[in-house]
């Protein structure tokens, strides 16, 4: 005799995963009738809604899916209404809230690294460099400045190559990769158009150099052999073999105070024992080549020596923009393997060194000590805290500029979902304890959801994307699961506030205090690079850049791409998430609503 075990009985011995995928799959396959936006987007509202229950809540949805389906529904509904709605990126393919840009070729990995760029070409619209690292002859990279634009038409990067809407910048040997670190590096020499800066770590065997385009306004390529050669720029030469200077680089705002931007180069193999080494270029109107030797030796700025062997000090740097408010931008760099205090081996740390007019070099010992900076100190063993770092703007409004740092292998809310901080700006030296912010009101924890997630990853200020004169800042977590694709990735936008309340990025994938951009395809690796981008579109409200290098962009394996979002006015969330109508109370006529909208469903 066969015997058929009764629904309800074989849920009773299922596991919680069992009965969450069910009960996913049939709500998402309800609401996708009604829902406008991608599959990939529903699901990832209807996974956050159902993950915090437990698996008895779960067992009772199931057996009530019409109080499940109204459940999410509100979810859904208030998302739209009242808090800030995910941003699905294919929308932003299709042209909306955005454009695309997609890259040339296969395995390219156009994204690897991304940045606003500034005003390159002068038109008053802000600019992006996206580094394209495996591009080229023998994967020499290549790097496009791409031009601000109002349209949301998709740009392609073969059109850019050919000298539409931006410029292409090839590297020069074999190999040499140039393009796994860019970053817009402001006006260097003083001619009133904004530059940039392309970091090719592996050349000139692995010694490493760097190159600073300056701004111009046609789409003429750019050799950066020419840039070597004085014409257009300067490059900037490692000190050393194996030092691999230029695998992080960045602009440094004005450093020394005398009115031109300075730049910032990290060597994380550089020093004793790979401590790494770290150092400030100052601005110049000249083409001459800057040799790091000669920084080291306190010419034309000055060098940041690491502390102990395998820190790798300068594997992040970034401009902090004035944190001390002494009138000086200062630099904030991540050494993502060091140890400290109650044997915290790969905790990680990370450093603001003030900004200063002399070339003597620092120590970041003494600024351990409180000499000159302050550190920021991992919370956990393995957390890799500094593998990304940027300045965040005044995020708190109190007019200092603040930092975040990234801790991509933090625990968070689980293993590796990954945690990241914004600590304020601050005269005082005292060392900052990371894993403290939540509790100490000097800044704001933002803590990861979903084991492996690895949010924190890459990390940047995004400028003021919803208008409401805070800074907010933006955070990848590449290796994001959605719909049962692995590693989508996502980026999210926590908005500027001035309070230090800690954040979960679970509730800004809800709509509270920012916004999730989703991924679209598995292996993506949505959010392996992010930046704020400026005013791209020239609306008023500053946009945000999120990468997918591993993505195929129009159909071309491993091309790469990404995304501009633009920003806008934040919708205010309401006062609980299922008050439909806006009485302050959840009761039957939310509900009448909801079903109303969405329609009835019957169990199965």
């Amino acid at each position: 005799m066969i015997r058929i075990t009764p629904p309800l009985a074989r849920a009773a011995r299922a596991s919680r995963r069992t009965l969450y995928r069910r009960l996913k799959r049939t709500l998402v396959e309800r609401l996708a009738q009604r829902w406008r936006g991608s599959r990939l987007g529903l699901d990832a509202i209807v996974r956050r809604v159902l993950r915090p229950l437990s698996r008895s809540e779960i067992a009772t949805l199931l057996r009530d899916r019409r109080a499940a389906l109204a459940m999410v529904a509100a979810t859904v509904m208030t998302g739209a209404a009242g808090a800030s709605p995910p941003v699905d990126l294919a929308d932003v393919v299709a042209g909306a809230g955005g454009f695309v840009i997609n890259g040339a070729a296969s395995f390219d990995e156009s994204g690897f690294s991304v940045s606003g760029a500034g005003d390159v070409n002068g038109d008053g619209l802000a600019d992006l460099i996206i580094g394209g690292p495996y591009a080229g002859p023998a994967t020499a990279g290549e790097s496009y400045v791409v031009f601000g634009k109002r349209d949301t038409t998709p740009v392609d990067l073969a059109a850019v190559i050919a000298g539409s809407g931006g410029f292409v910048m090839r590297g020069v040997n074999p190999w040499d990769t140039a393009g796994r670190s860019v970053s817009g590096a402001g006006d260097v020499n003083g001619d009133g158009l904004d530059d940039v800066i392309v970091g090719s770590g592996y050349a000139n065997d692995y010694t490493g150099e760097s190159y600073v385009v300056f701004g111009k306004a046609d789409t003429t390529p750019v050799e950066l052999s020419d840039i070597v050669a004085g014409i257009g720029g300067f490059v900037i030469n490692g000190a050393n073999p194996y030092d691999n200077a230029g695998l992080a680089v960045s602009g440094g705002g004005d450093v020394n105070g005398d009115g031109l931007a300075d730049l910032i180069v990290g060597a994380r193999y550089a020093g004793p024992g790979n401590a790494g080494e770290t150092y400030v270029v100052f601005g110049k109107a000249d083409t001459a080549p800057v040799n790091l030797a000669d920084v080291i030796a306190g010419t034309g700025g000055f060098v940041i020596n690491g502390i102990d062997s395998d820190d790798r000090s300068g594997f992040s740097v970034s401009d902090a923009g004035d944190v001390n408010g002494d009138g000086l931008d200062d630099v904030v760099l991540g050494a993502l393997f060091a140890e400290h205090y109650y044997y915290k081996p790969n905790a990680g740390r990370a450093f603001v060194v003030f900004g200063k007019a002399d070339t003597a070099p620092v120590q970041l010992a003494a600024v351990v000590a409180g000499d000159g900076g302050f550190v920021m100190n991992g919370y956990d063993p393995n957390d890799n805290a500094g593998r990304s770092v940027s300045g965040a703007g005044d995020v708190n409004g109190d007019g200092l500029a603040d930092v975040i740092v990234g801790a991509s292998r933090a625990f968070g809310s689980n293993i590796q979902a990954g945690n990241s901080y914004v600590v304020f700006g601050t005269a005082d030296t005292a060392p900052v304890n990371l894993g403290n912010l939540k509790f100490n009101g000097k800044g704001i924890f933002i803590e990861g959801f979903d084991g492996g997630d690895q949010s924190g990853r890459s990390v940047s200020g995004a400028g003021d994307v919803n208008g409401d004169g805070l800074a907010d800042v933006i955070v990848g977590a590449p290796f994001a699961d959605l719909s049962g694709l692995t590693n989508v990735g996502e980026g999210h936008v926590v908005l500027g506030r001035a309070d230090a309340a800690p954040v979960n990025l679970y509730d800004v994938a809800a709509g509270t205090g920012g916004f999730v951009m989703t991924g679209l395809d598995k292996s993506d690796l949505t959010g392996l690079s992010v930046s704020g981008a400026g005013d791209v579109n020239g609306d008023g409200f500053d946009d945000v850049i999120v990468a997918a290098p591993s993505a195929d962009a129009n159909g071309i394996n491993g091309s790469g791409r990404c995304f501009v979002v633009f920003g806008h006015k934040d919708v205010p969330v309401t006062s609980c998430a299922g008050d439909i109508n806006g009485d302050g109370v959840v009761d039957p006529t939310d509900l009448a609503i909801l079903l109303s909208q969405w329609g009835p469903c019957g169990p199965g």
